[in-house]
């Protein structure tokens, strides 16, 4: 009795130990305990917000885009506690729910191989709109990391490389990525920023629904 007891015992330890160890598998990207997704401020639009600066991403033209060679990202940038923040397009780096990396499309590229540029900028922009009362003490400086459509028709690859942000400034821009290898409908993807004057990368969380 007191051995079928023991067995018992331990066959009830192994099948916990078990179940424990299937749901320690089951982790958000990266393997992190933190959510799936940052806060949202609408629909499509996440935000992510610290002491130095205001991360923020449009999803609402990506979700057109599923079929694309490139994606477009709605973004903004807002320096919060930061004397001067520097970006560039080597800024951002997106990453999918495998681990794979994607660096921001050069403007030769887009002009090649995306013929959204315009519309997406016109037709599917909402940030300004979003942001409107939360940025009002804000000022909006210039930055075009990507390319639009010239007058006539032809594409212009008249774009800003570098833009500096100071305290209490902010971008909106459309950045773009080579599609993804997961696909972009109902996937998740962390997009990092980096930049000479943070002490560490930020990163925020989002899907595309």
């Amino acid at each position: 009795m007191k051995l079928r007891r023991a067995m018992s015992i331990v066959g009830v330890l192994v099948v916990t130990t078990v179940l424990l160890g299937a749901c320690g598998a089951r982790q958000p990207m990266r393997g992190t305990s933190a959510p799936n997704t940052d806060r949202k401020l609408s629909t499509f639009v996440y935000i992510e917000e610290g002491d130095l600066l205001t991360f923020v991403v449009g999803t609402k033209a990506t979700r057109y885009r599923d079929r694309t060679e490139y994606i477009p990202l709605e973004i903004s940038v807002a320096n919060r506690g930061l004397r001067q923040l520097t970006l560039t397009r080597e800024s951002f780096t997106l990453i999918d729910e495998e681990g794979n990396r994607y660096p921001a499309a050069m403007p030769a590229e887009l002009i090649k191989g995306y013929e959204f540029l315009d519309l997406d900028r016109t037709a599917l922009a909402e940030l300004q709109g979003v942001l409107a009362n939360k940025y009002a003490a804000y000022t909006r400086y210039a930055s075009k990391f990507s390319p639009t459509q010239a007058v006539g028709g032809m594409k212009s690859n008249l774009v800003r490389d570098r833009t500096g942000i100071p305290r209490h400034g902010y971008i909106l821009d459309f950045l773009y990525f080579p599609a993804p290898a997961t696909g972009v409908k109902d996937h998740r993807f962390e997009l990092f920023l980096d930049a000479p004057e943070l002490p560490d990368p930020v990163f925020l969380k989002f899907e595309v629904k």
